[in-house]
């Protein structure tokens, strides 16, 4: 069948910080045309690596999977000329250079749009292309201090931590592949392409929720609450040991009768006032005192500790409380839901082998995701080159 978006090509210019936006694109049908230097892009020589001492990287066969890989040298006039004619056939280009470099070599907006009016050219960057910190370096770790969400990572009496995978790449990434897609929209309408700024800051900031709202409404600066959710100056325990690992157990309101109700039924004589903890909100000015919520979490923490996670999930799930356990990579890996999705799937890598890789976040009924091995450096050069001619049409999509 024919992938959602497979009359459309998109050229991946990106560092580690947009790699996620265009490896969506490939596996709903966009032709991703990953643009390299002679050597190979630098996440190749990034871990874990299959083998020892080869590029062999697992990082790079995920990120780039269903990619088309081209050698360029953009120091190189002819090859900036390649793929100016590349950008005509094209209908995205995703970049994420220090503001202005792009276009300090003629392959800026501004130098491409004449020649390809069609081409929405997304740019990602830690804070945009304009502001006083635009011409700023940035990793992923300052992107989740600078967008504020490493100041609610971690226990209150400790440093902020950052959380342990690039979220704010990856996230920001989801942002600027989102933002292409409503400038296809509009593009639909007025025929032109645009230019599509996309700041790592704003996208994490954006992510801050009922925190930044607390502050902006009442003044209150949300602090870190370790392995609880934390609601203004106030935080709830999410996170409680069971037999084998940990779950996750939301105390609202709602859940403390049923709460009562299913411990009362494994037998365990549960002592808390269940009617009163159920008209005890979270947050607001009829709160527990201390005391009291020690006494009730000390009855949840040895209900759980002597059952299983998956036990727990199971009883939790028939008696309508929001109980979930805390999965590890193995779990995930051995995860009966996944399989039954079909998530993980098998591609036939050309320089690994047969490999068992991640696959669609979402389902498409008639068009569905397409999972394909990541390419070998330049695999494609040839084959895209001989495409292009010095007058080449765009293809208006």
């Amino acid at each position: 069948m024919t992938a959602a978006l497979s009359p459309y090509r998109a050229i991946d210019l990106t560092a580690e910080i947009g790699g996620v936006a265009t490896m969506v694109l490939a596996g709903i049908g966009v032709d991703v045309i990953r643009v390299e230097p002679a050597g190979g892009h630098p996440s190749r020589r990034r871990g874990p690596m299959l083998r020892d001492g080869e590029d062999s990287s697992l990082y790079w066969a995920e990120m780039n999977g269903g990619k088309r890989s081209i050698v360029l040298d953009l120091d190189d006039e002819t090859d900036r000329e390649s793929l100016r004619q590349l950008c005509e056939t094209a209908h995205f280009l995703f970049e994420s250079d220090t503001p202005g470099a792009k276009a300090a070599r003629g392959l800026g907006y501004d130098d491409l749009r004449e020649r390809a009016p069609q081409l929405i050219y997304v740019s990602i960057t830690p804070f945009g292309q304009s502001g006083p910190k635009s011409m700023w370096a940035a990793s992923d770790l300052i992107g989740h201090v600078s967008g504020g969400l490493s100041s609610l990572v971690g226990d209150p009496d400790r440093a902020p931590l950052r959380p342990s995978v690039e979220q704010a790449y990856n996230i920001t990434a989801l942002n600027a592949g989102s933002a292409a897609m409503i400038a296809l929209h509009a593009r639909h309408v007025s025929g032109r392409g645009q230019h599509v700024d996309v700041s790592m800051q704003a996208a994490m900031a954006n992510t801050l929720g009922n925190a930044r709202l607390y502050y902006e409404m009442d003044g209150i600066i949300t602090q870190r609450a370790g392995g609880a959710r934390a609601f203004a100056d106030r935080a709830t325990r999410i996170i409680y040991p069971s037999a084998d690992g940990y779950v996750a157990f939301v105390r609202v309101p709602a859940s403390m009768l049923r709460l009562h109700r299913w411990m009362s039924a494994d037998g365990a004589d549960p002592q808390f006032d269940a009617e009163w903890w159920s008209s005890i909100a979270i947050a607001g000015d009829k709160l527990p005192g201390e005391a009291e919520i020690r006494e009730l979490e000390s009855e949840i923490e040895a209900f759980f500790a002597a059952r299983g996670s998956q036990d727990l999930y199971e009883s939790g799930q028939h008696h309508g409380v929001m109980i979930c356990p805390v999965n590890t990579m193995q779990d995930i890996v051995d995860s009966p839901q996944l399989a039954a999705r079909e998530f993980f799937q098998q591609v036939d890598d050309p320089a690994l082998g047969r490999l068992t890789v991640p696959g669609a976040p979402l389902k498409m009924s008639a068009t569905p995701w397409q999972s394909r091995p990541a390419p070998t450096v330049g695999q494609h050069t040839d084959e895209i080159l001989k495409t292009l001619t010095k007058n080449g049409d765009a293809d208006h999509v």
